[in-house]
């Protein structure tokens, strides 16, 4: 005689396969409430207050400000350029009065950072021009390095001086035409101070696209950073006015809009030692280039 307690689970099987059939709408119910939890807990809010920071209105030399850094532990001066002049700018918070000295022609220079021995500057062709810090107030050994990363458009230059390497971000660039993507290059930095290519790495669009929908088929930085303590990504996008945070293996783990009142054209974005942010942005439709401080809560 057949065992009944098998054939009555049989029989409970089968109906329970013909309702789930009838109404497959539990099964999608069941994988979008397991994606938005996946959402709830991709999504985090950063530590600063983007709506509330310390304005700080810059002298006219800095009108088209691009990108900023600052000395380790040197937190009252902070380094600039701009996309016009080929100066190194200094800013002094406590006086608000600026300095500066030239290192190269005029041109379009997009984003700063420095290694423990030298200033990098990037502009928007790829090129890299370096020179040692010792000489920031009197430049004069200013090398530049061309032909290191593919035909594009350039704004985003972080060095890292822990690891000693160099991350340089597309704004808009042709490998990226025909994938859903924005491409970034690794690079060692020799004990000259050269480039070597090391890697690359890139920002999914669809990860950006589950935080934003207005994000379609590009994205274009216009400058990176690396949050110490927490070794996360924070990349500015004036074009998208959007600041990006990814973890350190570029997957996107928030995205904060820009109010365009307060950031007209955000180009540049660091810390200082105490994990302050701060991010400047060129004048635009305002009569002042501007830098904002928010503090790490």
């Amino acid at each position: 005689m057949k065992n009944p307690t098998l054939h009555i689970t049989a029989i409970l099987s089968l109906v329970s396969a013909i309702l789930l059939a009838c109404n497959p709408n539990n099964t999608t119910k069941e994988n979008s409430n397991k994606l938005a939890h996946i959402q709830a807990e991709k999504s985090q809010s950063i530590p600063y207050t983007l709506s509330s920071g310390s304005k700080m209105s810059l002298p006219n030399e800095l009108l088209e400000i691009s990108g900023i850094t600052f000395l380790p532990g040197q937190d009252d001066d902070i380094y600039a350029i701009q996309d016009e002049q080929g100066f190194l700018y200094k800013f002094n918070q406590p006086t608000q009065k600026v300095t500066f000295s030239p290192f190269g022609k005029d041109g379009d220079y997009e984003d700063i950072s420095i290694s423990n021995t030298h200033f990098f500057i990037l502009k928007s062709n790829g090129s890299i021009y370096s020179f040692p810090i010792a000489e920031k107030d009197n430049i004069k050994n200013v090398v530049e390095q061309k032909n290191l990363l593919p035909k594009g458009e350039y704004e985003g230059l972080f060095v890292d001086r822990e690891s000693n390497q160099a991350y340089v971000l597309c704004k808009e660039c042709k490998v990226d035409r025909k994938q859903s993507q924005t491409s970034g290059y690794i690079f060692s930095i020799d004990e000259n101070s050269q480039f070597h290519p090391k890697g690359e790495f890139s920002i999914q669009l669809d990860e950006l696209r589950a935080f934003d929908t207005k994000i379609k088929k590009t994205f274009k930085p216009s400058a990176l950073t690396k949050k110490a303590d927490s070794k996360e990504w924070y990349i500015l996008s004036s074009v998208d006015k959007a600041l990006v945070v990814t973890d350190e293996n570029f997957h996107v783990k928030s995205l904060s809009p820009l109010d365009p009142k307060i950031f007209p054209q955000p180009e540049g974005i660091n810390f200082d030692s105490k994990l302050n942010l701060y991010i400047s942005s060129e004048a635009g439709n305002q009569d002042k280039g501007i830098i904002y401080k928010f503090e790490k809560q």
